[in-house]
């Protein structure tokens, strides 16, 4: 599973995930009007239909908005992200951005340190994000309704967008073809 990339990276198998290392000067990200970068390193697998992704994702970063992330993706311009992001005040946060065609840019729950879990779940056109500190108990990132093709590529990546020393670990991944029942408590 996650056989195949975008943009490659350094990619290095674990007992239970991976270790990730970004290309200097890279992200995700599609400015309003602005510009366009699709450079990060992304490794996927096609989903079809309904889904859960979820990992334990571990950012080590040294620049502003460095990340490693999970990622739901159709094309450059139609796009999720959920991140732990190192933030320009020097803490990281749990980070999401949706793309189509221009990205938003959603700060949510500071970190106490560049680890948590990270959860994905698609019910038909609605999507839900959300996060745990312990893999057990998930908390609402956010929800919102996003007409992707049925078939999509998901997985994971890392940035370091105005950088050159971000490395990450996402272990414990899951994929599950059932979506959670309440996007709202993450049941």
């Amino acid at each position: 599973m996650f056989d195949n990339s975008l943009n490659p990276g350094k990619i290095e198998k674990l007992n239970e995930g991976f270790l990730l290392t970004a290309n200097p000067k890279t992200d995700f990200i599609c400015k309003y009007h602005h510009y366009t970068r699709d450079d990060a390193a992304f490794f996927y697998t096609e989903q079809l239909g309904d889904f859960t992704l979820s990992a334990e994702v571990e950012t080590i970063g040294s620049a502003d908005y460095d990340a490693a992330f999970l990622m739901v993706r159709e094309s450059e311009d139609r796009w999720i992200k959920l991140a732990v992001e190192l933030g320009v005040d020097g803490n990281y946060n749990v980070v999401s951005v949706i793309t189509a065609p221009w990205s938003d840019d959603a700060n949510g729950e500071l970190l106490s340190t560049g680890k948590c879990w990270l959860r994905i779940t698609r019910k038909d056109d609605f999507w839900g994000l959300h996060y745990s500190t312990d893999g057990l108990k998930w908390r609402f990132v956010r929800a919102f309704g996003l007409g992707l093709g049925k078939n999509v590529m998901i997985g994971f990546g890392i940035q370091a967008p105005v950088g050159a020393d971000c490395s990450g670990k996402v272990t414990a991944i899951t994929l599950s073809d059932k979506s959670v029942v309440n996007f709202r408590d993450g049941s």
